[in-house]
């Protein structure tokens, strides 16, 4: 039972609030970043077209390590299934991008799974902009 107890804890793990933080770069570009402990997510906004076309993405970290492969990110409402490459999801990949942009913007308590494990992350308040995933 002790182990199993054990095993939990390691496939959970709580993240401290930390509310989304905010930076423009020289070309335009609106930089959110959000962390805690083992999970870092950056999302890069291009509302002016710094980009021809515009484009935007999220990149995760899990553990250091950038996230490649399917997870699944949920809200209190909303659920996405989708899957990043090198760390990554591009604007460029439609539904998939709304799916993803539709779910931080839906709350603060965010819930992301991958690699078998689970990470929360509270954000303090829902993703502040659209992100392209308005288009």
């Amino acid at each position: 039972m002790k182990h199993m107890a054990l095993a939990a804890a390691f496939c959970v793990v709580a993240v401290p609030a930390s509310a989304w933080e905010e930076e423009t770069d020289f070309r335009g570009l609106h930089i959110y970043t959000a962390s805690g402990d083992g999970i870092s997510a950056t999302a890069v906004c291009d509302p002016d077209g710094a980009f021809i076309p515009p484009t935007n993405h999220l990149s995760v970290t899990l553990d250091g390590e950038p996230l490649d492969g399917d997870y699944l990110i949920k809200s209190s409402t909303k659920t996405h299934q989708g899957k990043m490459v090198s760390g990554s999801a591009v604007s460029r990949d439609g539904e998939d991008w709304r799916g993803l942009v539709g779910v931080l913007r839906s709350g603060s308590q965010i819930e992301l799974t991958a690699n078998g494990k689970t990470f929360r992350l509270d954000t303090g308040s829902a993703f502040p902009v659209s992100c392209g995933a308005d288009a």
